[in-house]
C-alpha cells in the first residue's frame, strides 16, 4: 500500500469536489507548493486565490468569501496560520460563524 500525505490527500479529495460544486474556494499563503495546491491551482484557478506571505488577509479573505456564500478552505503552514492570524481566526471565523476550513 502506497503512502500519500495527508496534504496531497487532501488537495484531491477537494479538487474532486470542486469539479461539481464552483463555491469551493482554495486560499493559500505563498503555500502552493509545501501546501501541495499546485494541482488544484492549475486545474481551478477561478477557484483558488494566492495572498502570499499574508495569513492575517489569509484569514480574513476567506472569511468575507464564506460570507458571500463560498466555500474557503484555508491553506498555510500550521506554524503560521495558528500564531499569526490568531485574531482573525477568532474574529473573522469563529465569533462570525463563517463556513472557513482552516
Amino acid at each position: 500500500m502506497k503512502k500519500t500525505a495527508n496534504k496531497q490527500v487532501i488537495c484531491q479529495v477537494l479538487m474532486e469536489a470542486a469539479k461539481t460544486d464552483r463555491n469551493i474556494v482554495a486560499l493559500c499563503s505563498d503555500s502552493r507548493g509545501s501546501g501541495s495546491f499546485g494541482p488544484f491551482a492549475d486545474a481551478f484557478p477561478e477557484q483558488f486565490v494566492e495572498t502570499g506571505i499574508a495569513e492575517q488577509n489569509l484569514v480574513s479573505i476567506a472569511a468575507g468569501l464564506a460570507r458571500c456564500g463560498k466555500k474557503s478552505y484555508a491553506v498555510s503552514p500550521a506554524c503560521f496560520l495558528s500564531t499569526r492570524s490568531y485574531e482573525q481566526c477568532k474574529v473573522d471565523v469563529a465569533y462570525s460563524n463563517t463556513n472557513v476550513k482552516l
